[in-house]
């Protein structure tokens, strides 16, 4: 007999399993919806809307050379620290229409995320691109995806609720689309990162895996006053598509 396929759960799960529909990602078992699709979408486009995106695959990246080593390769160009850049599916060699989020965190530190069930392929990719390098030999590649709770905050007052959470600077001006920052979350060590889903202000949060429940509720409760309300993949979906 078969071994059943490995069914990979979030840190949020019980809240899913207790309040959503359920659906099968790429390995994982997320919240499709939680009631009324339409509902997630107008929250997200007017108000705030809270989504569990923690199947996002996560590469951490450490080396002095890093950034020049996927430069050289890669169709990138100079990553401030603090900012966020782009990388095409093509140059992950993912067959996707979505690409990475590469994550300047220090001079020798980064992250790449991108979509679930992506992990080994990205990294074996990144250990491809970086071996054809005088650097290879300083740069080390860990998937952490599991490691970390990833929580989307995302409509018009998405950033309302964060600064009820932090002291980051998340102003416009400061912390423009495609910015990272780490800092302390509701008291816990969290990176921001600003990603916008089309013209809808959006933000992701990632902590330690151990703090997700916290962390979700926590931002439930600060978005209260704003409408807060969960969204699952199938408004995702639409977002992404229709904006």
């Amino acid at each position: 007999m078969a071994d059943a396929p490995l069914i990979r759960r979030s840190a949020l799960h019980a809240f899913h399993l207790a309040e959503a529909s359920l659906t099968e990602d790429h390995g994982w078992q997320c919240a499709d919806s939680y009631g009324a699709v339409d509902a997630e979408v107008q929250a997200v486009r007017e108000q705030v809307g809270l989504s569990d995106i923690s199947p996002l695959a996560k590469l951490d990246m450490q080396g002095n050379d890093i950034f020049a080593a996927l430069g050289q390769k890669l169709s990138l160009e100079a990553v401030p620290v603090g900012r966020v850049v782009r990388v095409p599916p093509q140059d992950l060699r993912l067959d996707a229409p979505a690409g990475g989020l590469l994550c300047s965190l220090a001079r020798n530190h980064a992250r790449l995320i991108s979509p679930p069930g992506t992990a080994g392929a990205v990294q074996a990719q990144v250990e491809a691109v970086t071996q054809q390098t005088d650097a290879s030999a300083c740069i080390h590649l860990t998937d952490v995806t599991s490691n970390f709770t990833a929580v989307q905050i995302a409509g018009p007052h998405s950033r309302d609720v964060l600064r009820k959470l932090t002291a980051l600077d998340l102003r416009p001006a400061q912390f423009p689309d495609l910015s990272c920052a780490q800092g302390s979350l509701a008291g816990v060590h969290a990176l921001v990162i600003r990603a916008d889903i089309q013209a809808h202000l959006a933000y992701q949060v990632y902590c330690g895996r151990e703090f997700g429940e916290y962390l979700w509720d926590a931002l439930l409760d600060a978005g209260q006053e704003f409408g807060a309300r969960p969204f699952g993949l199938a408004a995702q979906r639409l977002l992404h598509t229709q904006g």
